[in-house]
């Protein structure tokens, strides 16, 4: 869920938040826009500015949609998961490990704090899950449901 909380943050701010986004992160590191200040590259021409803001603005909802992906996979791995199917449990290793590669970026980059700790979130709920597909328990109950079916 906290990648879907993330990705609707990111859509809903839109170009104003990565515009935000560029401003917040040039106070604390003037280094991002070449050691320009802010109405120093604005004073080139707005046409800078916009592609600047666009740039962030394509960064910010690629990983969004990338991380939507992945929170729909587990979802559905997850309701598949509920059958005690091997299957599904190795499918949600697979896309919780995969997951934490847009997470990651996020983490490593200048990205919004809200955005950042939905995505530490998602983080820490990809391994969790990854953790708890194979306890124990998990596999008897798959084993109790594969008892109870009718053979043939």
């Amino acid at each position: 869920m906290s990648a879907f909380v993330g990705a609707i943050l990111v859509y809903a701010g839109g170009k104003e938040g990565a515009e935000q986004n560029i401003v917040d992160v040039s106070k604390a590191h003037p280094e991002i826009l070449g050691g320009e200040t802010i109405s120093a590259v604005k004073s080139l021409g707005a046409h800078y500015w916009q592609e600047a803001v666009s740039e962030r603005y394509s960064t910010l909802s690629a990983r969004a949609g990338i991380a939507i992906f992945f929170g729909l996979c587990l979802l559905v791995f997850g309701l598949c998961a509920r059958n005690g199917a091997t299957w599904a449990r190795v499918l949600i290793t697979i896309s919780s490990v995969l997951a934490l590669f847009p997470h990651i970026l996020i983490a490593g980059d200048y990205e919004p704090n809200p955005v950042f700790l939905t995505s530490l979130a998602a983080m820490l709920t990809a391994v969790v899950a990854i953790v708890v597909s194979w306890l124990p328990p998990n596999g008897r109950y798959a084993k109790q449901l594969t008892a109870q079916r009718p053979v043939g």
